[in-house]
């Protein structure tokens, strides 16, 4: 795949991912691409086209599924030149890669998603999507605790999510602390 099909399929990913939740934007789907990519680095039999579709698409699963949008999908996938077999390996991958990844492309995804939620990166998207669902200071740290032990499938993912989850546990613990001290 081209960059400039890259960039088209990415133009139609756009609409479907921007601000839908309040918190992703337009550079996220790049991230994810990016992510995917550098959790792939140096591994061989990697379909690079589907890992692309899967990462670009990630977080549209459910716009995706619906009746008449799958069928968009289908038809403006197949106008820029994605096999039949690669649009319903996409298809099939973005209805599991979250809870059962079922191929490789699937769990390097799945680590990306994770990763995005890890760390620094991680708290503050979290932290805006608390604001947003208005959950209180121990949701939050709960739901920073949840995100850090989440479970990786790969071993880059591993590695690069150590650190992150060290941190994410101490500012939950300190988040903790400090909104108990004054708790009254």
């Amino acid at each position: 795949m081209d960059e400039g099909t890259r960039r088209r399929i990415e133009e139609y990913v756009r609409p479907l991912a921007v601000g839908l939740d309040g918190v992703i934007n337009y550079g996220d789907i790049r991230r994810m691409v990016s992510a995917a990519e550098r959790l792939a680095a140096g591994l061989e039999g990697i379909d690079r086209d589907l890992l692309f579709l899967l990462a670009a698409f990630s977080g549209q699963e459910k716009w995706v599924s619906r009746m008449g949008h799958r069928s968009r999908t289908e038809i403006f996938l197949s106008s820029q030149g994605v096999s039949p077999e690669t649009i319903r390996r996409l298809l099939r991958g973005l209805a599991r890669f979250e809870t059962a990844p079922g191929t490789l492309e699937e769990e390097l995804v799945h680590d990306a998603v994770r990763l995005e939620a890890m760390g620094a990166y991680g708290i503050a998207r979290g932290l805006a999507e608390a604001y947003r669902e208005r959950h209180d200071v121990s949701e939050m740290a709960a739901a920073i605790e949840a995100a850090a032990r989440a479970p990786l499938r790969t071993a880059a993912g591993r590695r690069l999510a150590d650190e992150r989850r060290e941190l994410m546990l101490e500012f939950a613990r300190r988040l903790r602390a400090e909104h108990d001290q004054f708790a009254g």
